[in-house]
């Protein structure tokens, strides 16, 4: 039997990829074949193809038919999951593992530790074993379109640009560039098969009506190609309806409209064709993405879901089954949006109550973050908020800050006034995403709105628990963040799951208050919990008390073990991880160790990036902490960006408590600003960031391109560029050509097609 897993559902144990997600579906006997596509691209040595095209285009069928006609095949089908990188990278190596048995096994399973870090490694895992097993397997990637995250997308562009040559990846979407695609054009890496391409020739459209018992005169059949453009589901659709028409030769004329049009058209033919039954069940069911009895007979009150849905996936199109045991199944998708269309038409008072009837199989069943959008379409937002406060600290403690800020994404403004533990929950959320502004506003919702039930989170109390979002974000100054954080400590049952976090704030104030040996005792409370997430973060604390004391060496352990629990918890982009990076840098400086200060350095420059000006009094006390490692290291640039974005937050919060003084002190360490200006050609140490950018100087990219290509803005590129032509003394971009190729810049590796060596990250802060 095939096991099913939540199509939307992270698992916290090692997810379980359903076989039905690893095959391609079927190619039926009346489905043309696409001979000239499939030569086109299993012809080409190109890494990587894109097949783009709407819904019903056939993308899908191309991929199928490639599938069958390459001798080492993979297949992935792409869903909303897979917005999750750790579900995404799952999967994906299992479908590798369906051509080359026992791949990943020495490294998936360090995706359960989250992060971008681990991302990363992992990634590079995967390219370096594709090399050495020398398989020229093909991976087949479709449906990207249902891929929006930014993270997965990056992921898997740094995948094809960075895999072996002899592995190729197909990848079918609705968008014509699902990720950045400029420079594989530029390199001949790249085939592209769009909507126009697709489109059915009136010799296809011919063979295609014949497989379904139609035939037309030539000037009907290129009316028909011609209003469809080609289009196969509106071909197959019409073909459908005509194969159970009187007189075809009248059908065609009346037939006419764009595709929607064309859809709403035969939605009544379709259907009419079908039992009272199976038409109720199909359009009742349209709610769902994919549909197995069970669930089918929770949202319709019917007791025979697996029977009908057999009886439909061997007899109709459009429901196809995603397993050889027929429990899984989902609706073509265009023949789903008529569904839904028919729905609202005839059951519009039944939308709320079939998505509340989903909603709850699949809380029972565990498919949290399913149940949340279901409940959220049928309107029930409270209980959709108490699942999402309830299961966040687990997301989060998994290094899934993305999963948590996708299902926020899902509330209004409204929504968080209405429920005061979802706006703590938020406010939280942007934080550590680094959203000061978000979070912000979120907290003083939630500040404003009474709530006198139990949180759903766990806290003890609603006001244990906004105490411990005051104190955590720290927006009001260290001394009220300081009462907030007793506050919380005192609620807080001893052994709860929210007394480490209480104990961390009051730790932490009291650090940045200036009374550090006070706080000692509150880092080694927490330091003795299983919270992986706080216990990094007073490690931190307690290597920095151990220098303090004069113990480099203890220091330096105890530093290594936060940084490792960092990692662990894949939690790299969090402000914890540049505290600890920045107490092991410390530490190193102390025992005379440079280079490992100056990688602990780089290595914080992530989670810096990230957190922006969020939580000012952690972000500005990690700013100050790794300031002190660039003046000791001589990164003169590098502290002073960091004392900038720190007086940027003094400027904003009145109560910075005894970090205001050591700004003051450490600016007074750095060389005066026109002695650390470089001159001409004197200042060669670029960024990894930078470097980049200078790789792509000589190709034909636009500014605008090579941001898409690294993922940044057109302005930061020119920033980039500014720094780069004052670096090599250029005043154009052909004069930094030349002088980078002088200097051997352009031989020097950029870390983005090299995965058997890692780079650290850029110094580049804020």
């Amino acid at each position: 039997m095939s096991e099913i897993v939540d199509d939307t559902q992270p698992s916290f144990e090692s997810p379980v990829v359903a076989r039905t997600r690893l095959v391609p579906p079927c190619v039926r006997a009346e489905t043309v074949l696409r001979s000239e596509l499939v030569a086109h691209r299993l012809s080409s040595p190109a890494r990587l193809a894109v097949v783009s095209g709407h819904a019903g285009s056939g993308k899908s069928t191309l991929l199928a038919q490639c599938y069958a006609a390459d001798p080492f095949p993979a297949w992935l089908s792409l869903g909303a999951s897979d917005n999750d990188p750790i579900s995404l990278w799952w999967s994906l190596i299992a479908a590798v593992r369906t051509v080359i048995g026992e791949f990943g096994e020495t490294y998936r399973h360090r995706l359960l530790a989250g992060g971008p870090v681990v991302l990363d490694e992992v990634i590079d895992s995967v390219c370096n074993e594709l090399m050495d097993r020398a398989t020229p397997i093909h991976l087949f990637l479709d449906d990207l379109h249902r891929v929006d995250s930014e993270v997965c997308r990056r992921s898997i562009h740094r995948f094809v640009r960075s895999i072996p040559g002899g592995v190729r990846v197909t990848i079918a979407s609705r968008n014509s560039a699902p990720i950045p695609l400029a420079q594989m054009r530029v390199e001949g890496e790249l085939v592209e098969i769009g909507g126009a391409e697709l489109a059915l020739s009136t010799e296809q459209a011919h063979q295609f009506l014949s497989l379904l018992g139609v035939e037309l005169t030539p000037t009907h059949l290129s009316l028909l190609v011609e209003r469809t453009e080609g289009w196969p589901a509106g071909i197959q659709l019409a073909g459908m309806a005509m194969a159970r028409a009187a007189d075809s030769a009248t059908f065609v004329p009346e037939f006419h409209g764009t595709d929607r049009t064309v859809a709403d058209y035969l939605i009544g033919e379709v259907l009419d064709s079908m039992s009272d039954a199976e038409r109720d069940f199909l359009v009742r069911t349209s709610v769902l993405g994919r549909l197995s009895g069970g669930l089918c007979d929770a949202v319709t009150g019917r007791a025979d879901g697996a029977e009908l849905l057999t009886r439909l996936g061997q007899s109709n199109a459009f429901v196809i089954a995603l397993d050889r045991d027929g429990l899984w199944y989902r609706y073509h998708h265009m023949f789903a949006e008529m569904l839904e269309t028919e729905l609202r038409r005839t059951h519009a008072d039944d939308i709320h109550d079939l998505h509340r009837r989903a909603s709850e199989w699949l809380r029972d069943d565990g498919q949290v973050t399913a149940a949340i959008t279901h409940s959220m379409a049928a309107g029930d937002t409270e209980p959709a908020a108490d699942l999402v406060c309830g299961h966040w600290l687990d997301l989060m403690n998994h290094g899934r800050l993305e999963t948590v800020r996708l299902l926020l994404a899902q509330f209004r403004t409204a929504d968080l006034e209405g429920h005061q533990p979802l706006s703590i929950t938020a406010a939280l959320a942007h934080g550590m995403a680094g959203e000061r502004r978000e979070a912000q506003h979120c907290l003083r919702i939630a500040e404003r709105t009474a709530c006198d039930r139990t949180p759903p989170d766990g806290t003890a109390t609603m006001e244990s628990s906004l105490a411990l979002a005051r104190g955590s974000m720290a927006l009001d100054g260290v001394d009220a963040a300081l009462a907030d954080g007793r506050t919380a400590y005192e609620l807080e049952p001893v052994n709860g799951l929210w007394h480490p976090l209480a104990a961390l704030i009051v730790g932490l104030a009291l650090v940045m208050r200036g009374d550090s040996d006070e706080s000692v005792p509150f880092f080694e409370e927490v330091a003795a919990t299983d919270r992986p997430t706080v216990r990094a973060y007073a490690f931190a604390e307690l290597s920095l008390a151990q220098l303090r004391r004069g113990e480099p060496g203890p220091a330096a352990a105890t530093a290594a073990l936060a940084v490792e629990l960092v990692d662990e918890a894949g939690i790299q982009d969090l402000v914890m991880a540049a505290t600890a990076q920045a107490a092991y840098a410390l530490a190193a400086l102390a025992l005379g160790d440079d280079r490992t200060a100056r990688v602990a350095l780089r290595a914080a420059g992530r989670p810096m990036r990230t957190l922006g000006l969020a939580m000012p009094m952690d972000s500005t006390h990690a700013r100050l902490l790794l300031a002190r490692v660039a003046i000791a290291l001589g990164e003169s640039d590098i502290a002073r960006q960091y004392l900038d974005d720190a007086q940027r937050v003094a400027d904003e919060v009145d109560d910075i408590g005894a970090m205001r003084e050591e700004m003051v002190r450490l600016r007074s360490q750095l060389p005066p600003l026109d002695a650390a200006a470089s001159t001409a050609h004197g200042d060669s140490d670029f960024t990894d960031r930078e470097l980049e950018v200078i790789h792509l100087l000589p190709t034909s990219l636009t500014t605008r391109e090579i941001g898409d290509e690294l993922y940044l803005s057109r302005n930061t590129i020119k920033t980039y560029l500014r720094r780069i032509y004052r670096k090599l003394n250029a005043s154009s971009r052909e004069e930094a050509v030349l002088v980078a190729d002088e200097l051997g810049l352009l031989n020097q590796p950029d870390g983005r097609d090299a995965p058997t060596e890692r780079r650290p990250s850029s110094t580049s802060a804020g």
